[in-house]
């Protein structure tokens, strides 16, 4: 296991559902939110109130469960698409543990590059033209797959709405995250860098109104 994995008994303040929703998941074969980043993304969306979200990298769907959780929580209908590559064979388990939980889970396997786009038009059509409110990359980690979320995404989103970036210059860098973010930024402005206690970091985009 990564020296980053955090026990579900860590999320617990957060909101009494998300222990035992997180223990019943598989354990990540990778890095996973941390609680720090765990309780930013609670509160942010239950701030934010999207009707619809939308993320890149799913893994064994902590980040899917907070965020879904929130929305519940905040008293809205969680409805959210997750596209992952599935490179680890827990990542299709874990998501239909999420989708008994949260039927308003739309999970699709692929590669980003290949098949955001469409899923995402499918998904805002479905879904009776609600706007994107909160989309979330963290996925393909190279510079390439990752600008490719973030302008799919940007392309989607509601004007106000919000891009987060994950793993975007954190302590322990990420190159190819790093230069999909200033690329980003650059374009586009309207970004600002967080960085957790625990030391991870992240993108926040407001699209501009």
């Amino acid at each position: 296991m990564p020296d980053s994995y955090f026990p579900p008994s860590r999320y617990s303040q957060i909101h009494p559902d998300l222990e035992p929703l997180l223990a019943s998941l598989p354990e990540p074969p990778e890095g996973h939110v941390s609680p720090d980043q765990a309780a930013y993304l609670f509160h942010f969306v239950r701030l934010l109130r999207p009707a619809l979200v939308a993320e890149t990298g799913f893994c064994v769907g902590h980040s899917a469960c907070i965020i879904m959780l929130a929305q519940e929580s905040a008293g809205l209908a969680p409805r959210m698409l997750s596209i992952d590559i599935c490179r680890y064979e827990e990542t299709k388990r874990s998501a239909d543990i999420v989708k008994t939980r949260f039927p308003g889970l739309k999970f699709v396997e692929g590669d980003t590059r290949q098949v955001l786009a469409s899923n995402l038009r499918r998904f805002l059509r479905r879904n009776g033209e609600l706007p994107l409110d909160l989309a979330i990359v963290d996925g393909g980690h190279d510079a390439e797959t990752a600008l490719s979320d973030l302008e799919i995404f940007f392309a989607c989103l509601r004007p106000g709405g919000y891009l987060w970036l994950d793993d975007f210059e954190k302590p322990l860098p990420n190159a190819g995250v790093n230069l999909a973010g200033h690329t980003f930024a650059r374009r586009w402005g309207n970004c600002h860098r967080l960085v957790t206690r625990d030391g991870r970091g992240f993108m926040l985009h407001q699209k501009g109104f």
